[in-house]
C-alpha cells in the first residue's frame, strides 16, 4: 500500500489500512492538523489506494496507479481555491462530476484542500451530496480547523486528526534530505513543534537562523541602540518576520524559566545555553513569567490591527527592559 511509505502517524495508518483491507471506505472523511504537518502527504498516499485495483501490490502499475502518478487520473477530482474562500459555484461543479460513475475502478475521490475556507452557501452544497452521497463517492477535506466547518459537516465526516511528529520521526524525514549539524539539528527538532514543515522553511530559507541571531542580541546587548533601529527597520519593512520574531522571543524566555529550574536539557535553544544563562541571571522567576504574559498579549493586539509602527515601538521597549 502507498501509504506504507508514510513516515510516522503509526495510529492513524493502523486505522486506514484496516479500512482499506475490510473494505469499510466511508464517504466522507477529514484530514485535520496544524497547517504544515503532513495532511496533503498523507491524504494522496490513501486516495492512490482507494484507486488501485491492485492493493495488494507495492510499486504498482495499474492503469489507475499509473494515471493518478501522471495527474490524469479521471477519478480523482481535486478542489484547490486560489482565492481566500472556495465558492458555491466550485462545489456545484463537484456534484455534477460525481453524478458519473468512475471511468476505471469502483470509486471517485474528491479532495477538498484549505476546506475550512469553503463558504457557507458551499458547505450548505456539499452537505447535499454528503446526505446522499453516490455508492462510489468519497470525499476528503483537508483542514486546519475541522470545528470551523458546519455542524452538518462534522457529523458525517470521519474526523482524522494528524498528530505532531516525534524528534525520530522528524530525523527520518529530515536527515536523508538534509546534512546539517547535530546543534542546528535539535534546536530545528524543538522549534518546529513537530511540524515537518517548518522544519524544513527554517532550514531552506535560513531566514530563522538570522532572525534569531538578531533576537538574541537585542537581548544580551539592550543599549546597543544601533542594532535596535536596524531590527526596527527590517520588522517595519518585513511584516511577515513578526510572528517569527515572538515565537523566538517566547523561546527564550520559557528557556530562561527552564534553566532557572535546573532543566538544561529541555532547552529549546539548547545551542545558546550560555546567552540563555546570562539572560536568566537579569531576572526573578516572576518577571519571566510576566515577560511572556506582555509577549503574548501584544501578539494577540497585533491580529487586531492595532498601529503597527507603534506596536513594534512597543514591542522594542518591552525587549530593552529588563
Amino acid at each position: 500500500m502507498e501509504i506504507d511509505n508514510i513516515i510516522g502517524q503509526r495510529d492513524l495508518i493502523a486505522q486506514l489500512k484496516r479500512l482499506l483491507s475490510l473494505n469499510l471506505i466511508g464517504h466522507a472523511y477529514a484530514f485535520s492538523g496544524p497547517a504544515g504537518i503532513g495532511k496533503k502527504t498523507l491524504a494522496t498516499a490513501f486516495i492512490k489506494d482507494l484507486l488501485c485495483r491492485s492493493s495488494d501490490s507495492e510499486n504498482c502499475k495499474c492503469l489507475s496507479c499509473r494515471t493518478f502518478n501522471e495527474g490524469t487520473n479521471p477519478d480523482f477530482y481535486e478542489v484547490i481555491s486560489d482565492r481566500k474562500s472556495i465558492g458555491v459555484d466550485t462545489i456545484r461543479d463537484l456534484r455534477d462530476d460525481a453524478a458519473h460513475r468512475p471511468t476505471y475502478g469502483s470509486r471517485k475521490v474528491y479532495l477538498i484542500v484549505d476546506a475550512e475556507l469553503m463558504t457557507v452557501h458551499a458547505q450548505n452544497c456539499l452537505l447535499k451530496t454528503l446526505e446522499e452521497p453516490p455508492e462510489y463517492v468519497v470525499i476528503i477535506l483537508l483542514t486546519t480547523n475541522f470545528e470551523a466547518l458546519l455542524p452538518t459537516i462534522q457529523s458525517r465526516t470521519v474526523n482524522l486528526r494528524m498528530a505532531p511528529y516525534t524528534d525520530d520521526e522528524m530525523k527520518k524525514i529530515i536527515c536523508p534530505r538534509y546534512p546539517i549539524s547535530k546543534e542546528e539539528l535539535e534546536f530545528i527538532l524543538k522549534f518546529s513543534n513537530g511540524i515537518p514543515l517548518n522544519a524544513i522553511r527554517m532550514i531552506e530559507e535560513g531566514k530563522i537562523r538570522d532572525i534569531r541571531s538578531q533576537v538574541f542580541r537585542l537581548l544580551e546587548k539592550p543599549d546597543d541602540f544601533i542594532h535596535v533601529e536596524n531590527v526596527r527597520k527590517a520588522l517595519l519593512d518585513n511584516r511577515e518576520e513578526l510572528s517569527t520574531v515572538f515565537d523566538i522571543l517566547l523561546s527564550i524566555y520559557r528557556d530562561c524559566i527552564i534553566f532557572k529550574q535546573g532543566m538544561e536539557s529541555r532547552l529549546i535553544n539548547s545551542d545558546k545555553k550560555d546567552i540563555i544563562k546570562s539572560i536568566a541571571s537579569s531576572y526573578e522567576n516572576h518577571n519571566l513569567f510576566e515577560k511572556i504574559t506582555k509577549l503574548e498579549g501584544m501578539r494577540r493586539n497585533f491580529n487586531y490591527n492595532i498601529n503597527y509602527q507603534l506596536g513594534i515601538d512597543a514591542l522594542l521597549l518591552e525587549i530593552q527592559e529588563v
